[in-house]
């Protein structure tokens, strides 16, 4: 008699599927491998990831293909035979689909763009702020650069004695809301920024800023003419991961993020400007309804 977990069996459905990408995985397998029929197995995956089989199954493979196709060694017949697609036809057509650019388009570019990587279990810690779902993916995305306009605050980090990241944030953007005033901020995505090129004459210092894309804003907006000091953020590549919740449980994303996901990856950590992406409206205090937000983490990949 087995004891296994639901999120354990589930983990060993995950693992097999990572192990054999560059087979067809029909339902029919994958339920082999749990203790569930198709449909319940769908069921389950579907409760603890956010996502049907077949979504993720295909999103990874493509994924993977598009490593390769970056890389330019094998022909494009190939990649799309050994991922278990019927013929190039509809290796690249599923391809754009998913990427918004055919194959060799998506190589002539050059650039890591909404590459998703294998789902991660959450810590306990993580699980208790009332997620959706049990598991986390993230995703690698190149950013072009951009013009930040907004305010900042130097806040203490966690090399300090007396880290207030905590307490610096919800003033900064407070005091970002309060010189925009009464004008229309709705056409903008605001970002909160973690500036850490900065070198401040305490090295435990860093610089937080609140504000907003100026690409984001539409032409001949007010918003535009406002006095806001600018922050130039270069093209970077980013581990992404989403999350959907009260502000006070995104921090503990973002440590796992840091912590957890990072370390088992085939990505680096690099200094630069680490991104959070609040949408189009933002309030952190505890009225703050479930939204969703994104940390974007500066990486590189391993060699």
């Amino acid at each position: 008699m087995t004891t296994d977990s639901p999120l354990s069996r589930i983990e060993k459905v995950l693992e097999y599927i990572h192990g054999h990408l560059d087979q067809t995985l029909s339902l029919e397998e994958l339920a082999a491998q749990s203790c569930w029929s198709r449909w319940q197995l769908q069921r389950v995956f579907q409760s603890h990831t956010g996502q049907s089989v077949a979504q993720y199954v295909r999103e990874l493979k493509l994924s993977l293909a598009a490593e390769r196709v970056l890389a330019g060694k094998e022909r494009m017949l190939d990649i799309a035979y050994e991922l278990g697609f019927n013929s190039e036809v509809s290796f690249s057509r599923a391809f754009k689909q998913f990427f918004g650019a055919s194959p060799r388009e998506y190589k002539l570019r050059g650039l890591r763009v909404g590459l998703r990587n294998p789902l991660a279990k959450l810590s306990g810690d993580v699980e208790a702020h009332a997620l959706n779902t049990a598991f986390l993916q993230t995703r690698i995305e190149h950013k072009p650069a951009f013009e930040l306009y907004g305010v900042s605050s130097p806040f203490k980090g966690l090399l300090s004695d007396a880290p207030d990241f905590a307490t610096i944030v919800p003033e900064t953007w407070q005091r970002f809301h309060h010189e925009v005033g009464g004008l229309d901020i709705s056409s903008a995505d605001l970002i909160g920024v973690v500036d850490t090129h900065i070198q401040l004459a305490d090295e435990s210092q860093l610089n937080y800023w609140a504000g907003f894309e100026r690409s984001a804003c539409h032409e001949g907006s007010n918003i535009e003419v406002i006095e806001f000091d600018r922050l130039s953020i270069p093209s970077q590549e980013y581990a992404v991961v989403s999350y959907e919740g009260e502000v006070s449980g995104f921090g503990h994303i973002v440590e796992w993020l840091i912590c957890h996901w990072l370390p088992d990856s085939a990505y680096l950590g690099v200094e630069g400007f680490e991104l959070e992406h609040y949408g189009k409206a933002l309030k952190l205090d505890n009225d703050q309804p479930r939204s969703l937000m994104e940390y974007w983490l500066p990486v590189k990949k391993k060699l």
